[in-house]
């Protein structure tokens, strides 16, 4: 379980923190959106630039994934929060197949990965 639990932390660490990186650069050094005002596309770029940290924090916990508990845990809390502010946004607009998924990578993986990276860093202590 050990090994398992170790390829899937750093897996959704890295996928997590490609998604986060790869977007937030996206939205932060792309073009002006030609529907948003200039103080709304300057709030998305500033939440970008947020998600980019966000991505790094990822990478940082998949690189030291035994020792970075309370980053990690802290960013499974912030994605699953955000996974629950998606699904508040279904009482406005339908659900489409790509909300689903986004939702559910927000909100399911946290509740697993949580306890298996404990568990790994606990290991780790116990090796010390």
């Amino acid at each position: 379980m050990t090994r398992l639990s170790r390829v899937l932390v750093i897996g959704f660490c890295v996928l997590y923190g490609l998604i986060a990186f790869a977007t937030g650069g996206l939205v932060m050094f792309g073009d002006a959106e030609a529907w948003a005002d200039p103080m709304t596309d300057n709030t998305f770029r500033f939440l970008a630039a947020i998600w980019v940290g966000v991505g790094v924090g990822f990478f940082t916990c998949a690189w030291r994934y035994r020792t970075e508990t309370t980053l990690f845990r802290v960013l499974m809390v912030a994605l699953f929060i955000g996974g629950i502010g998606r699904s508040i946004g279904l009482l406005y607009y339908p659900a489409t197949p790509e909300l689903i998924v986004l939702i559910a990578l927000e909100l399911i993986p946290p509740l697993f990965l949580v306890p298996m990276q404990t568990a790994l860093a606990r290991g780790a202590g116990a090796r010390s």
